[in-house]
């Protein structure tokens, strides 16, 4: 059953496809996670053209994962090259489990504006993700792709970097979820890499 308040989504900032520029950033906001695949494209038709796009679209489908892993998975898939998609599950997977020590239920809420450890990772609404283009690492042309692979971050309170990378491609490949239109996730270590645990007197409260 869907729900019956739509998702509000707003993308700025303008981040180039071609020539790194790392003055460069850009911003999603949104109402609410998607809770279907069907809510989850639907997102992807208002943002998944730009770079920023696709890294917001990468912490909503991770978030989705937690909450659903069948809908969660087939969200992944339509945000990832498919060398992307195997080894982040099986992280996710632990990350989302029921280790006392190891699990963060929390994950995504640390790349959401205002979100913090000693706020128990509970943000503002409506829900912003900040990306900024990666300072040090240049854009570079894959082969394989034929394409431009684009070195992005996440900003985030819970690691102490602050930032966390994500690059992105949009590509012709055949097999590729791309085609040619929608920026996809290339690789993106630090979403599924531990972020800072919660503090002890500031228990988190979930996403909407």
């Amino acid at each position: 059953m869907e729900r019956e308040n739509l998702i509000e989504v707003s993308i700025s900032g303008t981040i180039s496809p071609t020539v790194h520029n790392p003055q460069q950033s850009g911003t999603v906001t949104f109402s609410r996670f998607p809770a279907t695949v069907e809510e989850f494209k639907q997102v992807r038709e208002q943002i998944g053209s730009e770079p920023h796009g696709a890294v917001a679209l990468q912490i909503m489908a991770y978030e989705m994962f937690r909450r659903d892993r069948a809908i969660g998975e087939e969200c992944i898939l339509l945000n990832n090259t498919t060398s992307n998609t195997r080894s982040p599950i099986g992280r996710l997977k632990e990350l989302f489990g029921n280790d006392a020590n190891y699990a963060r239920p929390y994950q995504m809420a640390a790349f959401l504006k205002g979100a913090t450890p000693q706020n128990g990772y509970n943000p503002s609404k409506p829900y912003t993700i900040e990306v900024r283009v990666n300072k040090v690492q240049t854009y570079q042309y894959s082969n394989d792709y034929q394409a431009t692979v684009l070195y992005l971050q996440a900003l985030t309170q819970g690691k102490s970097t602050g930032a966390e990378g994500v690059s992105v491609i949009k590509t012709h490949r055949p097999g590729e979820s791309s085609n040619g239109k929608y920026f996809i996730v290339f690789g993106c270590p630090g979403l599924y890499s531990s972020v800072q645990a919660v503090s002890f007197t500031a228990p988190f409260n979930g996403l909407d």
